[in-house]
């Protein structure tokens, strides 16, 4: 088996002979030339007039499209192709991959300026003067550069890139930069050290690029519409080219959509619709994804065969142009089967095949010189089948069985496989539909990559274990406990073994993560950073939510206070009072946290918007009834103009008073008057029992033994004469009742003077004990020698206690008569 060296020239560079790639638009132009001449001599009609219109003003808006592998390259000129760059860069263009080259610069020594697009966004990387510069263009976040989508890119001072002066805008928005290496040389494509090949849109050759990062080694299938440099601007001449696979197209194509299918098990294949007409030249890409180690990507044969397949991870080419006998083939150094997008491109032309990987990169080349080959090594095939292979017993032919060593389906996803086959010149690969051109199909799935259906007929059982694009591994989390050891045993990973949680915090392990339980204090995956909350918690009963704030600050936080209360930490009362629309008719009072409404008369509800309906259990009835505010009056039958205000019902009407009363109401009244009326009768006859009580003790009083009934007079020296020593004898006023005075200065004493002098003994016995009258000391003033009366005291009265008549007082004058007849008066009534 023979194998050639990677390091050989490819067989279009040894024939001089440049690739020419014709897309089906450059097809519809390129076929109407003729019919264009044609149409010159004949009469121009109205329909052949639009059609030449149509014609001129496609060629006049023309725009370059650049396929998968092309390119367009300036030779080095006196006069770059990017002067004046370097302060402003304007681009127009379509991209259908997410990552390609579209400028290259090449330079002296190991200089160079390349740009292009990396996972949505702008990417530049230089190396001035041995430096590396890295840049990003556009938000991560939201990457500006999209398939399918017409972008305008004006990048201006880009030479002050170390001076923070470089400005991007994308679409006519601003797009920042994020800087990831910079130098300190200006950037300047006028320098001799950054003059060199140009290439825009693609690369011909990956050796031709000096990138020192993988960002950028792919082909963006781009469209551009122009190139401006410089100030003032400057467009660049797209179709002025040295060398060029770019295609003069109208309008730019429309990005066809992935095609992708995923192969489930090891008996999955496509056999796909394809020209197996015999030609010279094979062009076949495609990428894929699989952890299988061995597995069939594509068989284009029987009886000669091209094919490519996987075995223990790399990958095999193979060539037989003859159909009998040993084929040649070439094992790549690296392995393709880490479970992420890989990339192959294929080219034979006649006995000689070159695989390249997503840099471009020949990684297999293959030269078969069979003894009785065809001269012209057309490929003479009958099928090309992708994934796998239908039936290999029968499919393949008994050499090609017994130098293909891999026959079993690739367990995996296959994407965007494009072939072509052709004679002479080469053509563009167009990719084929796997939905729409595929033949016959066995336990395939397409528009998706299905990553868990590459395991439905195989089976992970054991623990930790996970089927993975056709494989089985141990889940994320989990080793293997022998690695590469057959059965496969998984042992769970302790993250918590690192200790990875601080500050007291307590770590759980989970399936491939940890948990830290952190105390109160902190928060974060392992507890390293203080809570806001609990340094400044939320008052009244708030909610605290913690935020992002790496050092404890009450700004860190933010505080969701309760109805009522309002502030930074929910420290203030709020005066609900204040607030509008509450309590709208009726006093408000504030509450801690709250609010009270006391309604108006005829409102009622929370806030005092509810008008009473005092109709609402319909009161009148069967009358009409009339709410208003604080009561409410019935219209009835008897009164149909409600003449008569505040009724309240439609019964019967009732003539009451000015105080309407009702009969409790009265019965009530005459029970009390009755009651009254008998407490003042007997209140009467006790009054009357009193007073006779009263008078029969001062009569008794008066008759008494003279000795008990003695008032006790003190004579001083106020009298007139050492001879007034004698006391007033009541019985010697008997017996001279007749008596007149007997001398000038004596006085009889007057009616009247004498009854008050008794009533007001009367009237000081009812103030006591019914005991009588006072003894008293009295000075005697004008009562000397020679008195009528004689002695008044009661000491030496023979006057018994018995009944008494008090006639003899008449004896005493006129003025005495009246004092008779009120004793005897009183001792009548007694009787």
């Amino acid at each position: 088996m023979k194998s050639t060296e990677c390091s050989e020239k490819s067989p279009l560079k040894a024939r001089g002979l440049q690739r020419v790639m014709v897309s089906p638009e450059i097809k519809f132009l390129a076929a109407p030339a003729r019919t264009v001449a044609s149409e010159l001599h004949n009469p121009i009609t109205h329909e052949r007039l639009n059609f030449l219109l149509l014609v001129i003003a496609n060629l006049a808006s023309s725009e370059i499209f650049v396929d998968k592998g092309g390119f367009m390259k300036w030779e080095l000129s006196a006069d770059p192709v990017l002067a004046g760059a370097e302060d402003k860069l304007e681009m127009k263009f379509k991209a259908c991959n997410q990552r390609g080259l579209l400028i290259y610069q090449a330079g002296q020594n190991q200089d160079f300026f390349a740009m292009g697009v990396f996972n949505g966004r702008i990417y530049i990387e230089a190396s001035l003067s041995g430096q590396l510069l890295e840049l990003f263009v556009g938000d991560e976040d939201s990457p500006p550069v999209q398939q399918n989508q017409t972008h305008e890119i004006v990048i201006t001072n880009m030479k002050e890139h170390h001076l923070g002066q470089m400005r991007a805008v994308i679409n006519g928005n601003n797009a920042p930069l994020s800087v990831l290496t910079d130098v300190q040389p200006e950037l300047s494509f006028s320098n001799a050290n950054l003059r060199g090949n140009t290439y825009i849109g693609g690369y011909k050759d990956v050796n031709d690029l000096r990138l020192q990062s993988d960002r950028l080694y792919n082909y963006p299938i781009v469209c551009l519409s122009y190139l401006r440099v410089g100030i003032p601007s400057r467009e660049v001449d797209l179709k002025s080219t040295t060398e060029s696979t770019g295609q003069d197209v109208p309008t730019c194509p429309i990005c066809a959509p992935p095609s992708i299918a995923t192969l489930r098990s090891s008996r999955s294949f496509m056999k796909v619709e394809a020209d197996l007409q015999p030609r010279s030249g094979t062009i076949i890409s495609f990428k894929f994804r699989t952890k299988a180690q061995n597995g069939l990507l594509f068989y284009f044969g029987g009886p000669a065969w091209l094919v490519v397949y996987l075995k223990d991870g790399k990958a095999v080419l193979r060539l037989n142009t003859k159909g009998s006998g040993a084929d040649e083939s070439y094992v790549s150094a690296n392995s393709f089967n880490d479970g992420e997008e890989q990339e192959l491109f294929i080219e034979r032309d006649a006995n000689t095949a070159t695989m390249k990987d997503r840099a471009g990169n020949t990684i297999a080349l293959v030269t078969f010189q069979g003894e009785g080959a065809d001269a012209a090594h057309s490929l003479n095939v009958n099928s090309l089948y992708v994934g796998g292979i239908e039936n290999p017993a029968t499919d393949l032919t008994t050499d090609a069985k017994q130098y293909i060593e891999v026959t079993e389906s690739l367990r995996g996803c296959m994407e965007e496989f494009r072939f072509v086959s052709y004679s002479g010149v080469a053509l563009t690969a167009d990719q084929i539909d796997f939905k729409t051109k595929t033949m016959k199909s066995r336990e395939t799935t397409f528009d998706q990559c299905h990553e868990l259906d590459t395991c439905l007929f195989k089976e992970c059982t054991g623990v930790g274990q996970q089927c993975s694009l056709g494989v089985c591994e141990c889940k994320p989390g989990w080793n293997e406990q022998t690695p590469g050891a057959n059965p496969l045993v998984c042992i769970d990973v302790d993250e918590c073994q690192s200790n990875p949680c601080q500050n007291g915090g307590t770590c759980f392990n989970l399936e491939n993560a940890y948990r830290c339980q952190c105390p109160p204090q902190y928060k974060g995956v392992n507890c390293d950073t203080e809570r806001n909350c609990f340094n400044f918690p939320c008052q009244n009963g708030g909610t605290c939510i913690e935020g992002t704030s790496p050092t404890p600050s009450i700004s860190g936080r933010n505080c969701t206070c309760p109805q009522g209360y309002t502030g930074v930490s929910c420290e203030d009362d709020v005066d609900e009072c204040s607030l509008p629309n509450n309590c709208v008719v009726g006093t408000c009072r504030n509450l801690v946290g709250s609010y009270e409404c006391t309604c108006k008369v005829g409102y009622d509800g929370y806030l005092c918007r509810n008008v009473i309906d005092n109709c609402a259990n319909n009161p009148c009835d069967p009358g009409t009834c009339y709410s208003f505010i604080g009561g409410f009056n019935c219209t009835c039958a008897d009164d149909p103009e409600a003449r008569i205000l505040n009724r309240k019902d439609c019964g019967a009407l009732r003539v009451t008073g000015p105080v309407g009363l009702t009969p409790f109401a009265l019965v009530a009244i005459c029970v009390c008057a009755l009651i009254l009326l008998i407490l003042v009768i007997v209140f009467a006859i006790f009054r009357r029992r009193y007073t006779r009580e009263k008078k029969k003790a001062s009569r008794n009083f008066i008759s008494a033994d003279a000795e008990s009934r003695e008032n006790i007079v003190k004579y001083e020296e106020e009298g007139y004469g050492e001879e007034d020593q004698e006391a007033y004898d009541i019985t010697a006023l008997r017996q001279n009742a007749t008596m007149t005075r007997a001398s000038p200065t004596s006085k009889v004493p007057d009616s009247n003077d004498v009854g008050e002098f008794i009533d007001t003994r009367l009237d000081d016995e009812e103030l006591g004990d019914n005991l009588g009258a006072r003894d008293e000391f009295i000075p005697y003033e004008d009562e000397g020698e020679g008195s009528l009366a004689g002695s008044l005291s009661s000491l030496n009265s023979s006057s018994s206690g018995g009944d008494q008549n008090y006639d003899y007082l008449n004896d005493w004058g006129p003025r005495f008569s009246k004092l008779a007849n009120m004793f005897n008066e009183g001792e009548s009534e007694d009787d």
